[in-house]
């Protein structure tokens, strides 16, 4: 089965747990990520640094850049994120905190919206880890809580037109069998940048398998109009590959 992997990161590792199990890997990434320069958001580092009553994480990824960012400028923030009530947005936020010593005090389920019933009142500062896009709506209610809100993006996420039109090329040639997505805005890149998106969305129908880690990423799919063959709740590249194999043994 030839099993289209739509993500940037850790493409290698995909190609290699992919052809373990017997699919031949094809690499079509869809999204770029460059990260935002320390100069960009240095006060913003600054004002974290000085401490913050809440810590909002929603990428383990971002939230790595950050402490990187701050030792790039000789700054504390561990120790700001120590006093911090911390959230986190997913299990792989949660899993990077718990991996540098802050393990969290709440878990949302992969949604920005789902920190909200978790979010203690006000007043306060809050820092807000950005996943290479704005929050406006969390923005508005943190501040709605009676927060100062200080946003974050250490890193900002482009779609690689090229890796779009040859993944959307190979799909609707059929030439693609399934395709796994790592992330939603992979999904918001592929339709949005595709020039046949009803086309990719029929072939979908037809028997291409999308193949999802995590609800998030199964959701933007669905709002596209695509059915998830499987979705992977554990958020981990492995076992979204041995569940996927699994699920095409149950249906043979």
């Amino acid at each position: 089965m030839r099993l289209a992997y739509t993500g940037f990161r850790r493409r290698e590792e995909f190609k290699v747990l992919a052809k373990k199990l017997g699919f031949t890997p094809l690499l079509f990434p869809v999204q770029a990520t460059e990260k935002v320069p320390v100069p960009e958001y240095w006060d913003a580092l600054w004002r974290l640094a000085s401490g913050v009553d809440l810590f909002l994480a929603t990428t383990g990824v971002g939230v790595r850049e950050l402490l990187e960012g701050g030792r790039a400028l000789g700054l504390d923030l561990e120790g700001s994120l120590r006093r911090a009530h911390r959230l986190a947005r997913g299990t792989k936020a949660a899993r990077t905190l718990r991996e540098l010593g802050h393990p969290p005090h709440g878990v949302g389920d992969g949604t920005s919206l789902s920190l909200v019933p978790l979010l203690p009142e006000g007043p306060g500062a809050a820092a807000l880890q950005l996943y290479g896009k704005p929050l406006p709506l969390l923005e508005k209610v943190l501040e709605e809580k009676g927060y100062r809100v200080l946003s974050l993006m250490p890193y900002r996420h482009l779609p690689d037109p090229k890796g779009i039109h040859l993944l959307e090329e190979g799909i609707l040639a059929g030439g693609v069998d399934a395709v796994a997505f790592v992330a939603a805005i992979q999904v918001e890149f592929l339709f949005e940048g595709a020039r046949n998106p009803e086309g990719l969305k029929e072939a979908f129908r037809r028997g291409v398998r999308a193949v999802a880690v995590g609800r998030v990423t199964a959701d933007a799919l669905r709002e596209w109009g695509v059915a998830p063959f499987y979705v992977d709740q554990q958020e981990r590249l492995g076992s979204m590959l041995q569940g996927f194999l699994r699920a095409l043994r149950e249906v043979v």
